[in-house]
């Protein structure tokens, strides 16, 4: 019988894969202990015709050293730890879930927005120590004074955008990638990256993790932003290089920020970033609601069966 292993995963059952695959003819194996490096997938899933992966990497060596693999199926929307190039050149298939947890996260971005931009986590901050009064905090300006600016214009994002429109910001994006009628359709305005770093009071990181666009968010940029500025990412942690991010924060140039993913996960115990009062820290967990969960491990098992059978999944990347 054909075997699917999960290399990885943090899920407390996987029977909703059990059932899909199963039904299908399909064995599956859990691999245990869970995968963390190259050398573990290597040693611990040969046999395997596809891997189920959430974290383990799937470098150019692990393919090779796994020769009868057909391809891999990651539990989310980024691929981060997928080789893409070394999978098409060695002809394997790859696939992810791109319909996952966007309500989630644009419902997670949107909080963190609304929060910051009322200093609510500042309030917090003081009041728990003893303190009282919104002068430390002023300016609060009206949400319909402030201008919001995405990086990146994708579906989430457009999903932030619909969602923070009762809230009465100006909207504006920066989007190489997008044709001009999806601005126009979300009634937002097209704008350089230079423009929303320079003019947006309130800006939100909704791009996937290029070599180029690695540390955009660092001293430079931060430079060019607004004074007092809000900074939300919920989607990659590398985009932000949180040192410069920390000193912006320090100094006042930035009101606050909203952070779900960072440089390194679990962020550091003594990261200075959990001793500031202008920040919201969450665990990588914008994505989290149970339903999201059940269509994350639904929809990669059947795109897991779909690539034993020889077909072409949805959400395939080669």
């Amino acid at each position: 019988m054909p075997k699917v292993l999960i290399s990885d995963h943090v899920f407390p059952s996987v029977a909703l894969e059990r059932n899909v695959l199963e039904s299908a003819g399909i064995t599956l194996e859990e691999v245990k202990p869970p995968c963390k490096t190259e050398d573990d997938v290597i040693e611990r899933c040969q046999g395997a015709d596809v891997l189920l992966v959430q974290w383990a990497p799937i470098t150019r060596r692990v393919l090779q050293a796994l020769p009868n693999l057909r391809g891999v199926v990651r539990y989310g929307i980024g691929v981060d730890n997928f080789d893409i190039p070394a999978i098409k050149e060695l002809g394997r298939m790859a696939a992810n879930v791109p319909a996952y947890c966007q309500e989630e996260v644009s419902d997670h971005t949107l909080a963190m927005i609304i929060s910051l931009a009322r200093r609510i986590p500042q309030d917090h901050h003081q009041m728990v120590k003893g303190g009282w009064g919104i002068g430390p905090f002023l300016p609060i300006p009206a949400f319909s004074d402030l201008t919001f600016g995405m990086i990146g214009f994708g579906s989430i994002a457009r999903k932030v955008s619909e969602k923070a429109k009762p809230f009465r910001f100006r909207q504006i994006a920066f989007d190489p990638f997008t044709p001009s009628a999806a601005f126009a359709k979300h009634g937002v305005e097209s704008a350089s990256l230079d423009t929303v770093l320079r003019t947006a009071d309130i800006i939100s990181l909704h791009c996937p993790l290029t070599a180029e666009n690695r540390h955009l968010i660092n001293a430079k940029t931060l430079a060019l932003m607004k004074p007092g500025a809000i900074l939300i990412n919920t989607a990659r942690g590398p985009l932000v290089h949180e040192a410069d991010l920390v000193a912006a924060l320090k100094s006042g140039k930035l009101s606050g920020a909203g952070l779900d993913v960072f440089e390194k996960e679990p962020l550091a115990v003594d990261s200075p970033l959990r001793g500031l009062p202008n920040v919201i820290l969450t665990s990588h967990a914008a994505s989290a609601s149970e339903r999201a969960k059940d269509m994350l491990q639904t929809q990669a098992a059947e795109a897991a069966r779909d690539i034993v059978q020889g077909k072409r999944p949805q959400g395939a990347l080669v």
